[in-house]
C-alpha cells in the first residue's frame, strides 16, 4: 500500500515536471538565449503591452538603438505549395536577412538570405524546414537549387533548415522566404526579435527604447502618438502563457504526493508499534538512538525509492495521457518531445529521497527511544497506543483532510465554471455546419472581382449539392478567437476630438451567412446578391453595437465610415456571436458583403450546413472547390461543433487534471482516516470489551468511536477551508462567472469530505461494536 500511494504521488509529480521541464526550464535552441529579447509596439493608454509595429518604425528602432547586436523582423504568411496529388496550404513566415545570423542557426543545406534578396523582383527564395522537407519531399537532397510554386509563383530553394530549429518556438512554421519592405509607416504587421548586447541588461535597454519611442512619436505624430515599445526576454515570451497553469498543476500534485507521505507515515507509526519489542532488545543490546534512527531512516528510504520506481513507470503512460491533453490546449508541433529525460529522472530520485526522508522522520524519532521497561514487558501494550503517538497520527490525517479540501474545492470551483461557460449562447445553432478555410493565390487573384468571381462560382455548384441545406463565405469563424477590428465615425457625431476613432469588430461575409449559422436577424434586412461593388454601401452590426452607440433609437439607415469618404448605411443589426470565446462577453462588430469590399480578403472560410453529419459531406464540398479551381488548397477542415468544443477544451483540460488528482487525494484521504480510525479501535478494544460488558449498547460504542473520528475530519476541514480561501485564488485567472471563493463550492465540498470522513469513521466502529464481550476482555 505504501509504494503504491507513492507510486501515485511521485508519478504524478513526475509526468508534470516533464511537461515542466520541456516548456519553462529547457533553454531555446538557439545560440546564447539569454540575450534574445522580443521588442514589442505597446499603447499604454489602451493597456495593449504586446502589438505589431510598420517595417519603417522598425528600421528605426533598429538605427537608432546601441543596445543590440542584431536585430531581426517577421511576419506570418500561408502559401500555396503546388504539386504532388493535392495542393497544400503551409503556414510560413516573411523573415529579414538578420533573422538567421541573429539566431545562430546552421544549415544543413545551402545557404541563409542575403540583404539584396530583400529587394522586390529578388526575393523569390526560399529556405525549407526540415518538417516540410521530410514529409512533402522525403528528405531529397537534390531538393536544394530546384523551384517550388508558392501561391502560384516560382521560388528557388537555397537552403535546408536542420530538424532542431523552429522559429518562433512551438510553432509550426515550415517555409522562411524574405521580407520585402513596405513604406507605409502606418501598416502594422511586424513582429521583432533582437539581441542584447553581452555587456547590456534588458532595464538599460528598455530606457534606451523609451527614448526612441518618445522620439519617434515627436517625429510622427500621425501614426506614432501613445505607442510605446516593450522589451520582454524571449524565453518568457514564449513560455509565459504556459506558465500559470503549469505551476497551478504543479502544486496540485504536490498536494497529492503530500497525502501520500502523510498516509504513509501513518503506515509506518503502525508499524513500528508491532515492532517496539525488537527496537528495545536492540537498545538494551547497545544499539544507539542514532543507530536505530539510521536503521528505521534507510528502511523508509527504501521503500520511497521503490514507490519512484513504480512513479517512473506510472510516468512513462501517463506522460503519453497528458502530452494528448495538452495537444488540445497547446497546438505545439513538437510537444510529443515531452519525455523522460536525466533531468527528470533527477527529480524523481530527489523527490524520492526527500519523500523517504519526509515521512520516515516521526517514526523513526518515536520508536527510536522506547520504553525499555513497558516493551520488554510479556503482553505490554505498544508504543504506538501512547498519546504521543495517537497526536501524530491524528495530527497527519487532518492534514491530509485538510490538502485534500484544497484540492477538491478547486476542483469544484473548476467544475462549477466549466459548467457555466458551456450554458453561455454562442450566438448560433452549431449542429451540421462544415467549415473549410482558403488562401486564394496572390498573383492569380489579385483583383477583387477575380476573388468574388472564385467565391461566387463556389457557393452557386454547392446549391445543385445533395445533402446541403445552405453555404456562404465568412473572414473570420465564430469562437476562432480572432476578428478583426476597425475604427470608425457616425454620422452626424462631433464628440470626437480630430484623429480620434470609435472601434469595433470587423468582418467580411457573404447574403446567406447569417441564415446558414442560424443568427438571428433582429431588425432590417439582409445582404442579398444586389449588395455588389458598385452598389450603395451597406452595412450590418450586431445588437451589442446598436446599444452602445444608438442606445435610444433605431441604428436602420444611419450611416458609418472608415475612411473619411466610404459611408456605408445599416441596413440590419443581427443577434451577437462570440468570435473570441464563450468567456469573451460580446463586443461591438460590424459585417460588411464581400461583394462590397474593396479589398475582399484572400483569407475567407466557406461555411456550409448540412441537412445531418457534416463532415461526411465534406468530400463532396471539396470536390466542388477543385472543380472550380485545382490547384487552391483547402485547410483546416471541420465543423462547427468541433469548433466549439475546442473553445472550451483549456477548461475541460485543467478540469479533467484536477479532478483526477482531486480524487486520488479524496481516495487517500478516506483511506487514511479509516487507517487511523481502525487501528484505534484495535488498540481500544479492551476498553471497548468492558463498556459493552457494563451494559454499553450498539449506538454508544458508535458515538464514541465515531465522534473521534469527526473531531479530526472538521478540525481538517477547518484548516482547509482557511487555506483554500488564500490559496484558491490563484485559479481566478481560469475561473468563468465563479468567483475564487465561491460559497456554495466550498460548503458543498466541505459537506462532502466530511461525509466521506464519516463513513471511513463508521465501518471500523461498526466491527468494533459487534465485538463479542468475552473476547475483548481476553484481548492482550
Amino acid at each position: 500500500m505504501a509504494v503504491l500511494a507513492l507510486g501515485l504521488g511521485i508519478g504524478a509529480n513526475t509526468s508534470i515536471f516533464s511537461v515542466v521541464n520541456f516548456l519553462l526550464l529547457r533553454s531555446l535552441p538557439y545560440k546564447d538565449p539569454g540575450e534574445l529579447v522580443r521588442v514589442w509596439a505597446t499603447y499604454p493608454s489602451k493597456g495593449v503591452t504586446q502589438d505589431v509595429t510598420s517595417y519603417a518604425d522598425f528600421m528605426d528602432w533598429k538605427t537608432q538603438n546601441s543596445a543590440f547586436q542584431q536585430m531581426a523582423a517577421f511576419t506570418h504568411q500561408y502559401f500555396n505549395l503546388k504539386g504532388g496529388n493535392l495542393p497544400e496550404r503551409i503556414l510560413g513566415l516573411r523573415v529579414s536577412a538578420d533573422l538567421f545570423p541573429l539566431l545562430g542557426a546552421r544549415m544543413v543545406q545551402g545557404r541563409t538570405f542575403l540583404p539584396e534578396e530583400q529587394e522586390p523582383g529578388k526575393d523569390h527564395v526560399v529556405l525549407v524546414g526540415d518538417g516540410l522537407w521530410r514529409r512533402r519531399f522525403g528528405r531529397d537532397p537534390s531538393l536544394l537549387g530546384q523551384t517550388l510554386r508558392l501561391n502560384d509563383e516560382s521560388y528557388t530553394v537555397i537552403g535546408i533548415l536542420p530538424s532542431d530549429f523552429e522559429f518562433p518556438p512551438f510553432e509550426a512554421s515550415q517555409l522562411y522566404v524574405p521580407l520585402v519592405p513596405d513604406p507605409n509607416r502606418g501598416h502594422g504587421y511586424l513582429d521583432a526579435v533582437a539581441r542584447l548586447k553581452s555587456d547590456i541588461k534588458l532595464s538599460e535597454a528598455q530606457a534606451e527604447m523609451d527614448l526612441i519611442a518618445r522620439r519617434l512619436e515627436q517625429q510622427f505624430p500621425k501614426t506614432s502618438k501613445g505607442r510605446g515599445i516593450n522589451l520582454v526576454p524571449l524565453q518568457d515570451s514564449v513560455v509565459g502563457k504556459f506558465r500559470p497553469a503549469l505551476l497551478t498543476l504543479t502544486g496540485a500534485v504536490g498536494f497529492v504526493l503530500l497525502i501520500a507521505c502523510a498516509n504513509v507515515a501513518n503506515l509506518l507509526l503502525a508499524r513500528t508499534a508491532v515492532r517496539q519489542k525488537e527496537l528495545a532488545v536492540r537498545t538494551t543490546l547497545g544499539a544507539s538512538r542514532w543507530r536505530l534512527i539510521r536503521q528505521l531512516l534507510s528502511e523508509s528510504v527504501l521503500l520511497a525509492l521503490l514507490g519512484g520506481s513504480v512513479g517512473v513507470l506510472l510516468a512513462v503512460w501517463g506522460i503519453d495521457l497528458l502530452v494528448a491533453l495538452l495537444h488540445k490546449i497547446l497546438p505545439m508541433p513538437r510537444l510529443e518531445a515531452v519525455s523522460i529525460d536525466a533531468r527528470v529522472l533527477g527529480f524523481t530520485l530527489l523527490i524520492s529521497l526527500l519523500t523517504g526522508l519526509s515521512f520516515g522522520l516521526a517514526p523513526a524519532l518515536g520508536a527510536s527511544k522506547p520504553d525499555l521497561n513497558e516493551s520488554l514487558k510479556e503482553g505490554s501494550r505498544s508504543l504506538a497506543g501512547s498519546l504521543r503517538h495517537t497526536r501524530i497520527r491524528s495530527l497527519l490525517v487532518v492534514s491530509e483532510i485538510a490538502l485534500a479540501l484544497v484540492l477538491l474545492i478547486g476542483c469544484g470551483l473548476m467544475l462549477k465554471s466549466f459548467l457555466l461557460l458551456r450554458r453561455v449562447d454562442p450566438g448560433l445553432h452549431p449542429e451540421n455546419i462544415l467549415t473549410l478555410e482558403f488562401s486564394l493565390f496572390e498573383s492569380k487573384y489579385s483583383q477583387t472581382r477575380t476573388r468574388a468571381a472564385f467565391f461566387q462560382q463556389v457557393l452557386e455548384r454547392l446549391e445543385a449539392l445533395p445533402g446541403l441545406q445552405s453555404a456562404a463565405v465568412v473572414a473570420d469563424i465564430p469562437l476562432s478567437g480572432y476578428v478583426d477590428s476597425l475604427g470608425f465615425r457616425i454620422e452626424g457625431r462631433v464628440d470626437l476630438a480630430p484623429g480620434e476613432w470609435l472601434s469595433a469588430g470587423f468582418n467580411v461575409v457573404s447574403p446567406n451567412y447569417f441564415h446558414t449559422m442560424s443568427i438571428p436577424l433582429l431588425r432590417g434586412r439582409d445582404f442579398n446578391e444586389r449588395d455588389a461593388e458598385n452598389a450603395l454601401p451597406v452595412i450590418i452590426i450586431n445588437q451589442t453595437m446598436a446599444r452602445r452607440f444608438w442606445p435610444n433609437e433605431d441604428p436602420i439607415d444611419r450611416r458609418i465610415t472608415m475612411d473619411g469618404d466610404r459611408w456605408y448605411s445599416i441596413i440590419g443589426a443581427v443577434g451577437d456571436v462570440r468570435h473570441l470565446g464563450l468567456d469573451t462577453p460580446p463586443r461591438p462588430e460590424a459585417y460588411i458583403c464581400y461583394l462590397q469590399d474593396p479589398v475582399l480578403w484572400p483569407y475567407l472560410s466557406l461555411v456550409v450546413r448540412t441537412e445531418s453529419d457534416a463532415l461526411k459531406l465534406a468530400p463532396a464540398v471539396q470536390g466542388v472547390v477543385w472543380a472550380v479551381d485545382k490547384d487552391q488548397p483547402i485547410a483546416n477542415v471541420t465543423t462547427m461543433e468541433q469548433i466549439l468544443s475546442t473553445s472550451v477544451a483549456q477548461p475541460r483540460v485543467y478540469l479533467l487534471l484536477l479532478g483526477v488528482f482531486s480524487s486520488i487525494a479524496l481516495t487517500l484521504a478516506a483511506v487514511g482516516i479509516y487507517g487511523v480510525m481502525s487501528y484505534s479501535v484495535t488498540q481500544r478494544t479492551h476498553e471497548l470489551g468492558i463498556r459493552l460488558a457494563l451494559g454499553a449498547h450498539f449506538g454508544d460504542i458508535i458515538k464514541l468511536v465515531v465522534g473521534q473520528g469527526i473531531k479530526l475530519a472538521l478540525l481538517g476541514v477547518g484548516i482547509g477551508i482557511a487555506s483554500a480561501f488564500a490559496l484558491t485564488r490563484v485559479l481566478s485567472s481560469f475561473l468563468y462567472a465563479v468567483n475564487a471563493t465561491d460559497p456554495a463550492t466550498f460548503v458543498g465540498v466541505s459537506l462532502l469530505l466530511t461525509a466521506v470522513a464519516l463513513l471511513a469513521c463508521y465501518i471500523p466502529d461498526r466491527k468494533a461494536a459487534k465485538v463479542d464481550p468475552l473476547v475483548a476482555l481476553r484481548y492482550e
